[in-house]
């Protein structure tokens, strides 16, 4: 019995780690407050309602599961999923489209159109992954076939944010503007580890209330 448990352990995903969680939010928090700072100053008062929303709405997503408030903390996924995608509506659409700053971009080459490109997939996924959280989370029975495609597009996304962060770097932006992009972009990786280890842990839980139930049931068979 000591050995099975032990293996099952080590195969344990890292995404039902709950201290893996707690540093994943601990991150968020540290660089989301640190963007806040970047973005008063600046005196971007946008950016700041963006930021204190995303920041509170992902701490209450992560002390409702701790507290066992699961359908709140799916419910609050939700809340995340769309701060991320208003966010990245704002970047695309109000200040590379509407402030016209394409052309800025693209002068800088090779990085700048990946810098695009990469804000407007981050968008797109954004739209994809909050409309499959729906299906999945407020259907009736939920659809498995579903919720493989929301972990494909999860892992699409994250390879574009860490696309977002490298073609950034690169940028020759002002010093502030970059650092200010990069801690955004960490603050939105560690967002997004932790919405998928929040999704794992439920889905855990589903699977064994699910296999609970199963051994009841024959356990009042062979009665």
């Amino acid at each position: 019995m000591k050995s099975s448990g032990s293996t099952a352990k080590k195969s344990q995903s890292l995404f039902l780690n709950e201290r893996f969680m707690a540093v994943t939010c601990l991150i968020v928090l540290v660089t989301g407050l640190v963007s806040l700072y970047f973005s008063i100053r600046e005196g971007e008062a946008f950016e700041v309602f963006e930021l204190v929303t995303k920041l509170v709405t992902a701490v209450a997503m992560y002390q409702a599961f701790r507290f066992f408030k699961w359908d709140v903390a799916k419910g609050l996924m939700g809340g995340v999923l769309f701060c991320l995608m208003y966010q990245e509506a704002y970047l695309v659409i109000a200040k590379l489209w509407s402030e016209q700053d394409f052309d800025a971009y693209l002068v800088v080459g090779v990085q700048g159109s990946l810098y695009l490109a990469a804000a407007g997939m981050a968008f797109l996924m954004t739209v994809i992954i909050t409309i499959n959280h729906f299906f999945i989370n407020y259907s009736s029975h939920g659809n498995e076939k579903n919720m493989i495609l929301n972990r494909m597009a999860l892992l699409v996304k994250f390879v574009v944010y860490l696309l977002l962060f490298a073609a950034n770097s690169q940028l020759g932006f002002p010093a502030v503007v970059l650092w200010k992009n990069a801690l955004w972009y960490l603050t939105d990786i560690a967002l997004l580890l932790l919405l998928v280890s929040v999704e794992s842990q439920l889905d855990s839980f589903n699977a064994l209330r699910q296999e609970l139930r199963r051994d009841k049931r024959e356990r009042g068979l062979n009665k």
